[in-house]
Protein backbone atom coordinates (compact mmCIF):
# COMPACT_ATOMS: atom_id res chain seq x y z
CA UNK A 1 0.00 0.00 0.00
CA UNK A 2 2.92 2.33 0.70
CA UNK A 3 3.96 2.48 -2.96
CA UNK A 4 0.39 2.88 -4.25
CA UNK A 5 -0.39 5.63 -1.74
CA UNK A 6 2.88 7.43 -2.40
CA UNK A 7 2.53 7.40 -6.19
CA UNK A 8 -1.09 8.56 -6.02
CA UNK A 9 -0.34 11.31 -3.49
CA UNK A 10 2.50 12.56 -5.68
CA UNK A 11 0.21 12.50 -8.70
CA UNK A 12 -2.59 14.32 -6.89
CA UNK A 13 -0.28 17.09 -5.71
CA UNK A 14 1.15 17.37 -9.23
CA UNK A 15 -2.34 17.65 -10.71
CA UNK A 16 -3.25 20.30 -8.13
CA UNK A 17 -0.11 22.30 -8.90
CA UNK A 18 -0.59 22.12 -12.67
CA UNK A 19 -4.24 23.09 -12.30
CA UNK A 20 -3.33 26.08 -10.15
CA UNK A 21 -0.62 27.28 -12.53
CA UNK A 22 -2.08 26.51 -15.96
CA UNK A 23 -5.76 25.76 -15.42
CA UNK A 24 -5.56 22.30 -16.99
CA UNK A 25 -8.15 19.72 -15.93
CA UNK A 26 -5.95 16.65 -16.54
CA UNK A 27 -8.96 14.38 -17.01
CA UNK A 28 -10.12 14.98 -13.46
CA UNK A 29 -8.27 15.24 -10.17
CA UNK A 30 -7.91 11.52 -9.49
CA UNK A 31 -7.97 10.05 -13.02
CA UNK A 32 -4.27 10.05 -13.92
CA UNK A 33 -2.81 9.10 -10.49
CA UNK A 34 -5.28 6.24 -10.05
CA UNK A 35 -4.82 5.08 -13.65
CA UNK A 36 -1.07 4.88 -13.05
CA UNK A 37 -1.63 2.56 -10.07
CA UNK A 38 -4.17 0.53 -12.06
CA UNK A 39 -1.67 0.10 -14.90
CA UNK A 40 0.96 -1.19 -12.49
CA UNK A 41 -1.66 -3.57 -11.16
CA UNK A 42 -2.77 -4.80 -14.58
CA UNK A 43 -1.45 -3.48 -17.89
CA UNK A 44 -4.77 -4.09 -19.63
CA UNK A 45 -6.28 -1.20 -17.71
CA UNK A 46 -4.59 1.32 -20.00
CA UNK A 47 -6.19 0.19 -23.30
CA UNK A 48 -9.53 -0.34 -21.53
CA UNK A 49 -9.35 3.19 -20.14
CA UNK A 50 -8.37 4.74 -23.48
CA UNK A 51 -11.11 2.91 -25.40
CA UNK A 52 -13.75 3.74 -22.78
CA UNK A 53 -12.72 7.40 -22.68
CA UNK A 54 -12.98 7.70 -26.48
CA UNK A 55 -16.44 6.10 -26.41
CA UNK A 56 -17.56 8.44 -23.62
CA UNK A 57 -16.10 11.52 -25.32
CA UNK A 58 -17.76 10.82 -28.67
CA UNK A 59 -21.01 9.79 -27.03
CA UNK A 60 -21.12 12.94 -24.94
CA UNK A 61 -20.41 15.03 -28.04
CA UNK A 62 -23.42 13.48 -29.80
CA UNK A 63 -25.63 14.03 -26.75
CA UNK A 64 -24.59 17.67 -26.47
CA UNK A 65 -25.28 18.23 -30.16
CA UNK A 66 -28.77 16.77 -29.98
CA UNK A 67 -29.98 17.75 -26.52
CA UNK A 68 -29.87 20.68 -24.11
CA UNK A 69 -28.18 18.77 -21.30
CA UNK A 70 -25.52 20.69 -19.40
CA UNK A 71 -23.64 20.76 -16.11
CA UNK A 72 -23.96 17.72 -13.87
CA UNK A 73 -26.24 15.94 -16.34
CA UNK A 74 -23.32 15.92 -18.78
CA UNK A 75 -21.13 14.30 -16.13
CA UNK A 76 -23.68 11.57 -15.44
CA UNK A 77 -24.10 10.85 -19.16
CA UNK A 78 -20.33 10.68 -19.65
CA UNK A 79 -19.91 8.36 -16.67
CA UNK A 80 -22.68 6.13 -17.96
CA UNK A 81 -21.14 5.93 -21.42
CA UNK A 82 -17.61 5.49 -20.10
CA UNK A 83 -18.69 2.68 -17.78
CA UNK A 84 -20.27 0.79 -20.66
CA UNK A 85 -17.08 -0.85 -21.96
CA UNK A 86 -15.69 -1.97 -18.55
CA UNK A 87 -19.06 -3.22 -17.33
CA UNK A 88 -19.65 -5.10 -20.59
CA UNK A 89 -16.31 -6.82 -20.12
CA UNK A 90 -17.23 -7.74 -16.55
CA UNK A 91 -20.79 -8.89 -17.06
CA UNK A 92 -20.59 -10.21 -20.61
CA UNK A 93 -17.08 -11.66 -20.65
CA UNK A 94 -16.48 -12.11 -16.93
CA UNK A 95 -15.60 -15.78 -17.26
CA UNK A 96 -12.71 -14.92 -19.61
CA UNK A 97 -11.24 -12.16 -17.42
CA UNK A 98 -8.83 -13.05 -14.60
CA UNK A 99 -9.92 -12.09 -11.09
CA UNK A 100 -6.96 -9.73 -10.73
CA UNK A 101 -8.36 -7.60 -13.57
CA UNK A 102 -12.02 -7.77 -12.55
CA UNK A 103 -11.68 -5.76 -9.34
CA UNK A 104 -9.70 -2.87 -10.84
CA UNK A 105 -11.91 -2.75 -13.94
CA UNK A 106 -15.03 -2.63 -11.80
CA UNK A 107 -13.91 0.10 -9.39
CA UNK A 108 -12.13 2.03 -12.14
CA UNK A 109 -15.14 2.08 -14.47
CA UNK A 110 -15.97 5.68 -13.46
CA UNK A 111 -12.62 7.09 -14.58
CA UNK A 112 -13.19 7.15 -18.39
CA UNK A 113 -16.44 9.10 -18.08
CA UNK A 114 -14.81 11.50 -15.65
CA UNK A 115 -11.91 12.08 -18.05
CA UNK A 116 -14.21 12.52 -21.07
CA UNK A 117 -16.36 15.05 -19.23
CA UNK A 118 -13.34 17.10 -18.16
CA UNK A 119 -11.90 17.21 -21.67
CA UNK A 120 -15.25 18.39 -22.98
CA UNK A 121 -15.16 21.30 -20.52
CA UNK A 122 -11.86 22.57 -21.90
CA UNK A 123 -11.61 25.13 -24.68
CA UNK A 124 -10.50 23.43 -27.92
CA UNK A 125 -7.14 25.19 -27.95
CA UNK A 126 -6.28 23.78 -24.51
CA UNK A 127 -7.18 20.13 -25.15
CA UNK A 128 -3.96 19.04 -26.86
CA UNK A 129 -1.64 20.70 -24.27
CA UNK A 130 -3.80 19.26 -21.49
CA UNK A 131 -3.63 15.77 -23.01
CA UNK A 132 0.14 15.96 -23.52
CA UNK A 133 0.70 17.21 -19.98
CA UNK A 134 -1.50 14.47 -18.56
CA UNK A 135 0.31 11.84 -20.62
CA UNK A 136 3.66 13.06 -19.36
CA UNK A 137 2.51 12.92 -15.76
CA UNK A 138 1.07 9.44 -16.27
CA UNK A 139 4.34 8.14 -17.74
CA UNK A 140 6.31 9.69 -14.88
CA UNK A 141 4.09 8.08 -12.23
CA UNK A 142 4.24 4.67 -13.86
CA UNK A 143 8.03 5.01 -14.07
CA UNK A 144 8.18 5.81 -10.34
CA UNK A 145 6.14 2.72 -9.59
CA UNK A 146 8.34 0.59 -11.83
CA UNK A 147 11.45 1.75 -9.95
CA UNK A 148 9.90 1.18 -6.53
CA UNK A 149 8.62 -2.33 -7.22
CA UNK A 150 11.76 -4.47 -7.07
CA UNK A 151 12.80 -7.72 -5.34
CA UNK A 152 15.27 -5.74 -3.20
CA UNK A 153 12.52 -3.48 -1.81
CA UNK A 154 9.88 -6.19 -1.47
CA UNK A 155 10.73 -7.06 2.12
CA UNK A 156 10.63 -3.41 3.20
CA UNK A 157 8.13 -1.46 1.10
CA UNK A 158 6.05 -4.54 0.41
CA UNK A 159 5.76 -5.88 3.97
CA UNK A 160 5.77 -2.61 5.91
CA UNK A 161 2.07 -2.00 5.16
CA UNK A 162 -0.79 -4.16 3.86
CA UNK A 163 0.23 -5.28 0.35
CA UNK A 164 -1.31 -3.61 -2.68
CA UNK A 165 1.25 -3.60 -5.51
CA UNK A 166 3.56 -6.34 -4.22
CA UNK A 167 1.01 -9.12 -4.66
CA UNK A 168 0.81 -12.05 -7.03
CA UNK A 169 -2.06 -10.27 -8.82
CA UNK A 170 0.12 -7.27 -9.75
CA UNK A 171 1.60 -7.56 -13.24
CA UNK A 172 4.70 -5.47 -12.59
CA UNK A 173 5.53 -7.32 -9.36
CA UNK A 174 5.15 -10.70 -11.07
CA UNK A 175 7.20 -9.61 -14.09
CA UNK A 176 10.05 -8.36 -11.90
CA UNK A 177 9.89 -11.34 -9.48
CA UNK A 178 9.00 -9.00 -6.63
CA UNK A 179 5.60 -10.49 -5.74
CA UNK A 180 5.05 -11.53 -2.15
CA UNK A 181 3.16 -14.68 -1.25
CA UNK A 182 -0.25 -13.30 -0.30
CA UNK A 183 -3.70 -14.80 -0.07
CA UNK A 184 -6.13 -13.98 -2.85
CA UNK A 185 -9.02 -11.76 -1.80
CA UNK A 186 -12.33 -13.65 -2.13
CA UNK A 187 -15.25 -12.23 -4.09
CA UNK A 188 -17.80 -10.65 -1.75
CA UNK A 189 -20.57 -9.75 -4.20
CA UNK A 190 -21.39 -11.19 -7.60
CA UNK A 191 -20.53 -8.61 -10.26
CA UNK A 192 -24.12 -8.09 -11.51
CA UNK A 193 -25.29 -7.56 -7.92
CA UNK A 194 -22.42 -5.13 -7.27
CA UNK A 195 -23.28 -3.19 -10.43
CA UNK A 196 -26.93 -2.98 -9.31
CA UNK A 197 -25.82 -1.78 -5.87
CA UNK A 198 -23.67 0.93 -7.43
CA UNK A 199 -26.53 2.08 -9.65
CA UNK A 200 -28.82 2.26 -6.63
CA UNK A 201 -26.19 4.25 -4.75
CA UNK A 202 -25.88 6.65 -7.67
CA UNK A 203 -29.65 7.17 -7.77
CA UNK A 204 -29.79 7.81 -4.03
CA UNK A 205 -26.84 10.19 -4.25
CA UNK A 206 -28.52 12.20 -7.00
CA UNK A 207 -31.80 12.20 -5.08
CA UNK A 208 -30.01 13.53 -2.00
CA UNK A 209 -28.31 16.19 -4.10
CA UNK A 210 -31.60 17.27 -5.66
CA UNK A 211 -33.58 17.32 -2.40
CA UNK A 212 -31.00 18.57 0.10
CA UNK A 213 -28.37 20.19 -2.11
CA UNK A 214 -25.53 18.05 -0.72
CA UNK A 215 -23.01 15.77 -2.40
CA UNK A 216 -22.41 12.51 -0.54
CA UNK A 217 -20.43 10.71 -3.25
CA UNK A 218 -21.62 8.81 -6.29
CA UNK A 219 -20.02 5.45 -5.48
CA UNK A 220 -18.48 6.03 -2.06
CA UNK A 221 -21.18 4.51 0.14
CA UNK A 222 -21.97 1.41 -1.97
CA UNK A 223 -18.23 0.67 -2.13
CA UNK A 224 -17.86 1.26 1.60
CA UNK A 225 -20.77 -1.11 2.27
CA UNK A 226 -19.02 -3.83 0.27
CA UNK A 227 -15.80 -3.19 2.17
CA UNK A 228 -17.71 -3.46 5.45
CA UNK A 229 -18.46 -7.09 4.63
CA UNK A 230 -14.71 -7.67 4.28
CA UNK A 231 -13.53 -5.82 7.39
CA UNK A 232 -15.14 -3.47 9.87
CA UNK A 233 -11.77 -1.81 10.27
CA UNK A 234 -12.03 -0.39 6.76
CA UNK A 235 -15.15 1.48 7.86
CA UNK A 236 -13.32 2.71 10.97
CA UNK A 237 -10.44 3.82 8.74
CA UNK A 238 -12.87 5.78 6.56
CA UNK A 239 -14.41 7.55 9.56
CA UNK A 240 -11.01 8.47 11.02
CA UNK A 241 -9.63 9.74 7.71
CA UNK A 242 -12.84 11.65 6.95
CA UNK A 243 -12.54 13.57 10.24
CA UNK A 244 -8.81 14.24 9.92
CA UNK A 245 -9.10 15.27 6.26
CA UNK A 246 -11.96 17.65 6.97
CA UNK A 247 -9.95 19.31 9.72
CA UNK A 248 -6.92 19.76 7.47
CA UNK A 249 -9.05 20.97 4.59
CA UNK A 250 -10.76 23.56 6.76
CA UNK A 251 -7.38 24.84 7.97
CA UNK A 252 -5.80 24.95 4.50
CA UNK A 253 -8.76 26.77 3.01
CA UNK A 254 -8.85 29.25 5.90
CA UNK A 255 -5.15 30.06 5.56
CA UNK A 256 -4.68 29.96 1.78
CA UNK A 257 -8.17 30.45 0.25
CA UNK A 258 -7.42 27.62 -2.16
CA UNK A 259 -10.53 25.95 -3.52
CA UNK A 260 -11.87 23.50 -6.09
CA UNK A 261 -9.58 20.94 -7.71
CA UNK A 262 -6.50 22.17 -5.88
CA UNK A 263 -8.19 21.65 -2.53
CA UNK A 264 -9.41 18.17 -3.55
CA UNK A 265 -5.86 17.25 -4.55
CA UNK A 266 -4.36 18.38 -1.24
CA UNK A 267 -7.06 16.73 0.87
CA UNK A 268 -7.03 13.39 -0.93
CA UNK A 269 -3.22 13.28 -0.94
CA UNK A 270 -3.27 13.91 2.82
CA UNK A 271 -5.82 11.12 3.34
CA UNK A 272 -3.61 8.67 1.42
CA UNK A 273 -0.47 9.63 3.32
CA UNK A 274 -2.28 9.53 6.68
CA UNK A 275 -3.77 6.12 5.87
CA UNK A 276 -0.34 4.49 5.72
CA UNK A 277 0.60 4.82 9.43
CA UNK A 278 -3.01 4.34 10.55
CA UNK A 279 -3.21 0.94 8.86
CA UNK A 280 -0.31 -0.17 11.04
CA UNK A 281 -2.50 0.20 14.14
CA UNK A 282 -5.55 -1.55 12.67
CA UNK A 283 -5.75 -5.23 11.69
CA UNK A 284 -6.17 -4.36 8.00
CA UNK A 285 -4.80 -6.86 5.50
CA UNK A 286 -6.45 -5.61 2.29
CA UNK A 287 -4.02 -2.95 1.09
CA UNK A 288 -5.82 -2.03 -2.12
CA UNK A 289 -9.11 -1.70 -0.23
CA UNK A 290 -7.50 0.62 2.32
CA UNK A 291 -6.07 2.61 -0.60
CA UNK A 292 -9.53 3.17 -2.09
CA UNK A 293 -11.02 3.97 1.32
CA UNK A 294 -8.45 6.74 1.75
CA UNK A 295 -9.40 8.23 -1.63
CA UNK A 296 -13.10 8.08 -0.75
CA UNK A 297 -12.43 9.77 2.59
CA UNK A 298 -10.47 12.59 0.99
CA UNK A 299 -13.16 13.29 -1.59
CA UNK A 300 -15.85 12.92 1.09
CA UNK A 301 -14.13 15.50 3.26
CA UNK A 302 -14.16 17.94 0.36
CA UNK A 303 -17.87 17.33 -0.27
CA UNK A 304 -18.50 17.93 3.43
CA UNK A 305 -16.53 21.17 3.37
CA UNK A 306 -18.22 22.66 0.30
CA UNK A 307 -21.68 22.10 1.78
CA UNK A 308 -23.40 25.41 2.65
CA UNK A 309 -22.87 26.37 6.28
CA UNK A 310 -26.38 25.63 7.60
CA UNK A 311 -26.48 22.32 5.72
CA UNK A 312 -23.03 21.10 6.71
CA UNK A 313 -24.40 19.40 9.82
CA UNK A 314 -26.59 17.23 7.58
CA UNK A 315 -23.66 15.61 5.78
CA UNK A 316 -22.84 12.99 8.42
CA UNK A 317 -26.43 11.76 9.01
CA UNK A 318 -26.99 11.64 5.24
CA UNK A 319 -23.88 9.56 4.72
CA UNK A 320 -24.65 7.34 7.71
CA UNK A 321 -28.26 6.77 6.67
CA UNK A 322 -27.33 5.99 3.07
CA UNK A 323 -24.54 3.70 4.22
CA UNK A 324 -27.03 1.82 6.41
CA UNK A 325 -29.30 1.21 3.40
CA UNK A 326 -26.36 0.06 1.26
CA UNK A 327 -25.06 -2.19 4.04
CA UNK A 328 -28.45 -3.85 4.47
CA UNK A 329 -28.64 -4.71 0.77
CA UNK A 330 -25.00 -5.78 0.54
CA UNK A 331 -25.29 -8.04 3.60
CA UNK A 332 -28.48 -9.63 2.28
CA UNK A 333 -26.90 -10.46 -1.09
CA UNK A 334 -23.20 -10.80 -0.34
CA UNK A 335 -20.66 -12.91 1.47
CA UNK A 336 -19.46 -11.95 4.94
CA UNK A 337 -15.79 -12.45 5.77
CA UNK A 338 -14.45 -13.18 9.29
CA UNK A 339 -13.64 -9.53 10.04
CA UNK A 340 -16.69 -8.09 8.33
CA UNK A 341 -19.87 -6.83 9.94
CA UNK A 342 -22.58 -7.53 10.80
CA UNK A 343 -21.56 -11.16 11.38
CA UNK A 344 -25.07 -12.09 12.50
CA UNK A 345 -27.86 -11.19 10.12
CA UNK A 346 -31.32 -11.80 11.41
CA UNK A 347 -34.37 -9.79 12.35
CA UNK A 348 -32.64 -7.85 15.20
CA UNK A 349 -29.82 -6.74 12.88
CA UNK A 350 -32.24 -5.75 10.11
CA UNK A 351 -34.37 -3.75 12.54
CA UNK A 352 -31.27 -2.01 13.95
CA UNK A 353 -29.98 -1.04 10.51
CA UNK A 354 -33.39 0.21 9.37
CA UNK A 355 -33.73 2.17 12.61
CA UNK A 356 -30.39 3.88 12.02
CA UNK A 357 -31.46 4.88 8.52
CA UNK A 358 -34.83 6.21 9.77
CA UNK A 359 -33.27 8.19 12.63
CA UNK A 360 -30.83 9.79 10.19
CA UNK A 361 -33.70 10.67 7.85
CA UNK A 362 -35.71 12.23 10.69
CA UNK A 363 -32.69 14.31 11.77
CA UNK A 364 -32.10 15.55 8.24
CA UNK A 365 -35.77 16.38 7.61
CA UNK A 366 -36.04 18.17 10.95
CA UNK A 367 -33.11 20.45 10.18
CA UNK A 368 -33.98 21.05 6.51
CA UNK A 369 -35.66 24.32 5.51
CA UNK A 370 -37.24 23.96 2.10
CA UNK A 371 -37.37 26.85 -0.30
CA UNK A 372 -40.81 27.69 -1.74
CA UNK A 373 -41.36 26.51 -5.28
CA UNK A 374 -41.07 28.92 -8.20
CA UNK A 375 -44.81 28.50 -8.86
CA UNK A 376 -45.75 29.53 -5.33
CA UNK A 377 -43.40 32.50 -5.41
CA UNK A 378 -44.83 33.67 -8.73
CA UNK A 379 -48.45 33.22 -7.62
CA UNK A 380 -47.78 35.28 -4.50
CA UNK A 381 -46.04 38.02 -6.48
CA UNK A 382 -47.68 41.13 -7.87
CA UNK A 383 -46.18 40.10 -11.19
CA UNK A 384 -48.64 37.19 -11.41
CA UNK A 385 -51.49 39.56 -12.23
CA UNK A 386 -53.48 38.96 -9.08
CA UNK A 387 -53.29 38.52 -5.33
CA UNK A 388 -53.14 35.11 -3.78
CA UNK A 389 -55.22 34.76 -0.63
Amino acid sequence: MLVAAGITALGLLSVGTITQLFGYRMGGTIAIPVLAVYTLKNVWMLPIFVLSTIVAYLGLWVVKQRTLLYGRDELLVAMGLGSGVPLFLLVGLGALIPESLRSVVFIGSILPGLAAYNYHQLKPEYRIPDLLTGTGLYVGLVACGWLLITPELATTLGEMTPPALYTTTTDVAVYKNAALDTDLEPTILARPVAVALFLLGLLISERVRGRYGLRIGLIALPLLAIYALASKWLVVLYAVLLGFSFGLLYLVHYVTLLYGRVLISITTAFALIAAVPITLFFPITRGLSAYFVAILAGIGAYNWHVAPGPKRKLFVPLQLGTFAVMLLIARATGRILPRGFPQQFGLPQVVAIVLVALVCLVIVEYHTVYQPSHENVFESSILSGGDRE
